[in-house]
């Protein structure tokens, strides 16, 4: 660029001279500053084979010999080799030219002026590489200037737009692969920060899209379940009220046929107590069937109010007691006084006279049936314990079921269909609370929960 800008102003001032009248006097003055202001060697001669001018012959001798001016420097072409040569078409060259001395190297640019006028001009190689040094060490200065910049920009750039841009991107990526957990941040920049909480929001709805369906399809498959166990239970219960009933029938059959062709004549009132004994069991079987059906189709409607949960427990064994006399069955009840409760008083004494029967039923031993509460917190926990057998593991997962029976033997005997049980988990599941059984040392313990007025 520097030997550009050279050959440029070589050629400037080549046209300068050109211009200038070499007849006159002043024209030294004007070429010594073109040399000052040009930093350039000029020799020229005029005519072509004769020196005319030098840098060196501009420099002034002045003696006082008759006041006459002396010149003290002569005229001398300086004598170079030439290294390198490249001419134009219009006859003006460059050389690349070294004097024999020193081994300087210099521009040359010649020329002519007309027929009559040859210039050449020279500039110093060593000061063109001086100012491209400098150039360079600037230019290197102002490069790393440059790259600090532009490094320091990119950096805000991308801290500012890029690593955002790549957040939100990474986010949407875990969307894509439904997480919904990340968020983007607040950005300064409006368009970022708008951009961020647009894609918030879409996962936010999403997320919650998601979970609705997901819950929906837990409600959906929950609903499968339970149609395909109502189902079965339909299945199963139709089946054991079939069962139920056909004995009693057949029974009521064969006592009747017995009757109508005369067998037992002498037996006619015994065969109508048997067939009068059967039909009330199928009454007592359809009543507790219709029961059973209004709880499990949810049309029983639980009216709560609040009693005292020994009160309530004394007046339901009262119906029982006749019958735990007979069979010589010590009943213990041991419930605080200030046990209060709020629930539904009928489905209450319906689980207690099931469980209280069904203690009846199975106490042996030493006969004892022990009914106790404890305080749960939110409700009370009623314990009906029966001294007897323990209920087989084998039976006591399925006797929660509508007509199972784990003792068939007097289940029949005692009018007992497998109901009562299946009643108690019915109405513990419409509350909402929570039932159970225990295997206990030397007996059977049955418990419920009943809700406390808070």
């Amino acid at each position: 660029i520097y030997l550009a800008v050279v050959k440029h102003e070589m050629k400037a001032t080549s046209e300068k001279i050109a211009e200038m009248d070499f007849e006159k006097d002043d024209y030294k003055k004007i070429l010594a500053d073109i040399e000052a202001s040009d930093n350039q060697y000029i020799e020229i001669y005029y005519p072509r084979d004769t020196l005319i001018y030098t840098t060196e012959s501009n420099v002034y001798a002045y003696g006082t010999t008759d006041g006459a001016e002396q010149y003290t420097v002569s005229l001398k072409p300086r004598i170079m080799k030439i290294l390198e040569r490249t001419e134009n078409p219009d006859g003006s060259y460059y050389e690349v030219r070294q004097e024999y001395v020193v081994s300087a190297q210099h521009i040359v640019y010649g020329c002519f002026i007309g027929d009559d006028i040859a210039v050449e001009l020279y500039y110093p190689v060593e000061l063109i590489k001086d100012n491209s040094e400098i150039a360079s060490t600037i230019l290197f200065c102002l490069c790393i200037i440059v790259i600090v910049i532009i490094l320091t920009v990119s950096t805000h750039i991308a801290s500012t737009i890029f690593l955002p841009l790549q957040t939100i991107i990474e986010n949407t990526k875990k969307m894509a692969e439904l997480d919904f957990s990340a968020r983007c941040p607040p950005y300064k920049i409006k368009d970022l920060n708008e951009l961020s909480a647009s894609v918030n929001f879409l996962s936010s709805s999403l997320s919650k899209a998601l979970d609705d369906l997901q819950s929906e399809n837990r409600q959906l498959e929950t609903d499968i379940l339970y149609e395909r166990r109502q189902e079965k239970v339909r299945k199963s219960f139709i089946s054991n009220v079939s069962h139920e009933l056909k004995t009693p029938i057949a029974i009521i059959k064969g006592y009747a046929e017995g009757m109508k062709i005369g067998v037992g004549c002498d037996s006619t009132e015994e065969f109508c107590d048997i067939i009068i004994d059967e039909a009330d069991k199928m009454n007592n079987l359809i009543v507790r069937l219709m029961e059973y059906m209004k709880l499990s189709s949810g049309a029983y409607k639980i009216y709560s109010s609040v009693f005292n949960l020994r009160l309530a427990i004394e007046e339901f064994s009262e119906s029982f007691s006749g019958k735990m006399k007979k069979q010589g069955i010590t009943f213990v009840s041991e419930i605080d006084e200030s046990f209060v409760c709020y629930s539904d008083v009928i489905m209450i004494e319906n689980i207690f006279l099931n469980y209280l029967s069904n203690a009846i039923s199975h106490s042996d031993y030493e006969k004892i049936i022990r009914v106790t509460a404890e305080d749960m917190g939110k409700s009370y926990r009623v314990r009906v314990f029966n001294t007897g057998k323990p209920i087989p593991g084998t039976d006591i997962e399925n006797i929660w079921q509508s007509f199972y029976r784990a003792d068939k033997s007097h289940s029949r005997e005692e009018g007992r269909f497998g109901l009562g049980l299946s009643f108690v988990s019915t109405i513990q599941e419409m509350t909402g609370e929570k039932f159970g059984v225990e295997n206990k040392a030397d007996g059977v313990e049955f418990w419920f929960d009943v809700k406390k007025k808070i």
